[in-house]
């Protein structure tokens, strides 16, 4: 069933809503692209989050050692973090 909501924008949140209307070619379609896009990141997030948890359970904390070999890796990367 559809509903309808009605929002609110800044300046702000309507300059992030024209650049994705730009790429998106419509209002519409870029809320719902962009509010699709956030849930799976976040889901994703909690997934990395849940495995790591699991992962320490077993075979407990993760260690400095290797939290400042991932941040090496990252910084390789150019990840922020």
């Amino acid at each position: 069933m559809a509903s309808k909501t009605t929002i609110n924008f800044d300046n702000e949140m309507e300059a992030a809503l024209a650049e994705l209307v730009a790429m998106d070619g419509t209002k519409k379609l870029a809320i719902k692209r962009s509010l699709l896009a956030e849930v799976k990141r976040r889901r994703r997030s909690q997934a990395i989050l849940n495995m790591i948890s699991s992962w320490e359970a077993d075979e407990g904390p993760i260690d400095d050692e290797h939290l400042e070999w991932a941040d090496t890796v990252l910084d390789r990367q150019g990840v922020d973090h």
